[in-house]
């Protein structure tokens, strides 16, 4: 073996144990979820983990993105996660006077399960899901949320008639938000 292989394969091995240092130090710790109750069909419940994908706050408001399983009615080869882009203000008095301030999905597959946009009823298109479902959510404050009822029921903003049968995805909605709510007043208000 000449003497150049013999460096090239020191570095290399160098190389891949900083690589595998680097990996261990990225843990679980460095994800940041939390818990929702996710509803299936029926209003069957279980706990799943949100994700947060990019948080960054600031005196007045804090930028969230956050991935979260909306719809489990496929099946799992071509099931899609909601992003949901979310700004909750952090400039109130208190955690449940804390409101969203703004809130979009962008162009997000999956978001109403099955029915994106609802497939049956030509009218209930993405731009009208999102100007009567979602962002009505705007100003609703924690307190709000947290008043929520759980599957099957809507806070007062919101159109049910709007929803169209997609009580899965909008109760899920719901319930991420309120997970979202929790972990925002922990990191933001409980100082």
């Amino acid at each position: 073996m000449s003497k150049a292989t013999v460096i090239v394969l020191v570095v290399l091995l160098f190389v891949g144990f900083v690589c595998c240092c680097a990996r261990e130090e990225f843990s679980e710790k460095d994800i940041c979820t939390f818990p929702f109750t996710h509803y299936a069909s029926g209003g069957t419940e279980e706990t799943y983990q949100a994700v947060i994908l990019f948080e960054q706050g600031n005196s007045t408001f804090t930028s969230y993105q956050v991935a979260y399983l909306s719809c489990t009615c496929r099946d799992t080869m071509v099931n899609y996660y909601s992003i949901c882009y979310v700004e909750m203000l952090n400039s109130r008095p208190t955690a449940d006077e804390s409101a969203i301030r703004s809130i979009t999905f962008g162009n997000n597959q999956g978001l109403w399960g099955d029915s994106n946009p609802n497939y049956y009823i030509s009218e209930y298109t993405e731009e009208y899901m999102d100007e009567h479902l979602v962002q009505p959510l705007v100003r609703v404050t924690k307190a709000e949320i947290d008043a929520w009822k759980g599957y099957g029921t809507q806070i007062p903003q919101i159109d049910a008639d709007a929803i169209a049968g997609a009580t899965v995805s909008s109760g899920n909605l719901m319930s991420m938000l309120k997970g979202l709510f929790t972990y925002h007043a922990e990191h933001y208000y409980d100082h």
